[in-house]
């Protein structure tokens, strides 16, 4: 039996709403359908059956429940998944994540940050205070359907207005300091303020809920720190955390391609642009952990800098963190002296992705920097050599066992094109400078398999309605197994997936189809759905299970009956009979059943 968790879980998540973060989808009958997420395609394959709580591509064969759309969605365990979903429908999960109470603790922080939301917010719209904020952000060319999209918002100079504001009076003030929305004075007793006169940009998780906040300064002021985040806290931490994912996942999704800028503005005029798969890594450096957070959603990620020295000094640091992971990195460079939203507003959409398609790959962005900087002219060989010393230098330092080897290659094929040094002779110092260097195997991703069935024989066609009849309507299983077991599966796909059934139907009952893919191995699942849908759409479940014994023990005649006449084959070549043959051979099978001695009582 399932953990009541999960069934909890999975009844209070609607797979549309789950779905239609990530896919744009329409209402077709009774599915919504839309492109798949999980491979390219221009019509759209891609089907959810909100009766039955499921999805399936009718193109990649992928297909299951919220947590299967959840597990591939963002590459991770059905445990976190569960825990995921359980976190959005706000169901506390003590087995998986500790006590009761902190789980309930965490629920009260995330009360918290959204209460502090409101308050920026109503300060930014409605108050006063809040005109300057809202003059500037406007004056920058935002329109209030991006502030209002990204919950912008406002902080007054003031030191307790958020803390007495009617939106936090439910909230104890050591919780608030705890959410780091208030600070404790150093001297006496009391709380203050963390955020004052600044620009409030909520930070949300993937999920979008708000887990913490950015302030920007407003022109004139003469705080030293243009940008303030909130400080680490249970709910948020600044190396696993992207500012706009929420509302880029989707597009990340369908481009399988995440960009990345430096500030909360350029997050805001890239998606009001329609640019909406960037994000930014909130003026920190970039950690594994925003690589791991992005490639669940990404195969390729661009970094977006500026064309100054910052810029690239920011775009080295990444450079050996990059390498180590197994997703593309490319790196794009603006025009110098702009910034993304600068460079948005002058070429719009079309001038903006085409500095993202001018890309360059990592390795070869280094290599292109080092050339610059040693080689000022085509035939300086003196340059040309101590670019090459300083590249092998970087990569070097790098654990070159775990850097993808056509990356590598490429560039490798790339300084042999500069230099005139053989790929050979340049892996080799590669491999001299480094201890551990191997020849390197070039990773693999998994990807899908041929999507397309083979031709089906009428013996598999009813075996599947069969499996799919049942899996739609379980309580005829009690009448189906009296007469058929699962061994008598010709297919083997679909043995092993009655085998399962047949055992879970024993021990559980009848129960819903969505709860028992639950139970199911993930490479049985798009079988399972495949056979559901298809019998569903075949009308009345009932005579279709009748219809499919049927045929099952016509077959099963036949196959008896080609038996038997093999043995009265007047040929013999082995090869299929004629109808004037197949006519001989039955008379002789029945002048065989007539005589005596082969009678019996």
């Amino acid at each position: 039996m399932q953990n009541d968790s999960t069934a909890q879980v999975r009844e209070a998540t609607d797979i549309v709403q789950l779905i239609a973060k990530t896919v744009a989808l329409k209402k077709r009958g009774r599915d919504y359908v839309g492109l798949c997420p999980f491979h390219q395609e221009k019509s759209p394959s891609f089907a959810v059956n909100p009766e039955k709580q499921l999805f399936y591509c009718y193109g990649c064969k992928a297909g299951g429940t919220v947590f299967d759309f959840v597990m591939k969605r963002d590459r991770i365990e059905f445990l976190d998944a569960l825990k995921l979903l359980a976190d959005e429908a706000r169901i506390e999960l003590p087995k998986f994540g500790g006590s009761k109470e902190k789980t309930s603790e965490k629920l009260r922080l995330f009360d918290a940050q959204l209460a502090a939301g409101k308050f920026f917010r109503r300060i930014f719209l409605l108050d006063s205070r809040g005109k300057t904020a809202r003059d500037y952000m406007r004056g920058r060319g935002f329109t209030d359907a991006t502030l209002d999209e990204f919950k912008v918002g406002f902080a007054p100079e003031s030191w307790d207005a958020l803390k007495d504001s009617p939106e936090m009076k439910e909230f104890p003030a050591d919780l608030l300091q705890q959410a780091g929305l208030l600070k404790k004075r150093e001297q006496g007793e009391g709380h203050y303020d963390t955020f004052r006169d600044r620009v409030m940009f909520p930070i949300r998780d993937e999920s979008g809920k708000t887990i913490a906040f950015g302030g920007r300064i407003l022109p004139g002021s003469d705080n030293p720190a243009k940008y303030l985040n909130s400080p680490e806290t249970p709910l948020f931490s600044k190396s696993r955390t992207a500012y706009g994912l929420d509302l880029a996942r989707q597009r990340i999704v369908e481009t399988r391609t995440a960009v990345i800028v430096e500030g909360y503005t350029d997050v805001l005029m890239a998606h009001q642009y329609d640019v909406r798969n960037v994000v930014s890594v909130l003026g920190t450096a970039l950690t594994e952990q925003h690589v791991n957070l992005l490639k669940r959603f990404a195969d390729k990620i661009v970094l977006l800098f500026d064309a100054d020295t910052a810029g690239e000094g920011a775009a080295d640091r990444s450079l050996e963190l990059f390498l180590t992971q197994p997703i593309e990195i490319a790196i794009a460079t603006l025009p110098e002296g702009k910034d993304p939203d600068e460079v948005l507003m002058e070429v719009g959409k079309p001038g903006f992705e085409a500095i993202l398609q001018r890309a360059t790959p990592a390795l070869e962005y280094l290599w292109d920097r080092l050339y610059r900087q040693y080689a000022t002219g085509g035939n300086d060989l003196t340059g040309q050599a101590k670019t090459i010393d300083e590249f092998l230098t970087r990569l070097s330092s790098v654990n070159l066992e775990t850097v993808d080897s056509m990356r590598l290659n490429a560039a490798m094929v790339r300084a042999s094109k500069l230099t005139q040094i053989p790929v050979e002779e340049l892996l080799r110092r590669v491999r001299t400078n480094v201890r551990s260097a191997r020849k390197f195997t070039p990773k693999t991703s998994g990807g899908f398999k041929d999507a397309h069935r083979p031709v089906q024989s009428a013996r598999d066609r009813s075996e599947r309605q069969l499996i799919g009849a049942i899996l739609n309507e379980p309580h005829h299983w009690n009448d189906v197994q009296k007469s058929v077991k699962f061994e008598d599966f010709a297919n083997a796909a679909l043995r092993r997936l009655a085998e399962v059934m047949w055992d879970v139907y024993r021990n559980e009952g009848a129960i819903p189809l969505n709860e028992f893919l639950d139970l199911l191995e993930s490479d049985l699942k798009p079988q399972a759905v495949e056979s559901a849908l298809e019998a569903e759409s075949k009308g009345d479940l009932s005579l279709l299970i009748i219809q499919s014994l049927n045929d099952l023990r016509a077959e099963n005649q036949r196959e008896k009956d080609r038996s038997a006449l093999s043995k009265f084959n007047p040929t013999a070549s082995g090869q299929p009979l004629t109808e004037e043959e197949e006519l001989e051979a039955l008379r002789r099978v029945m002048e065989h059943a007539k005589r005596p001695d082969l009678k019996r009582s």
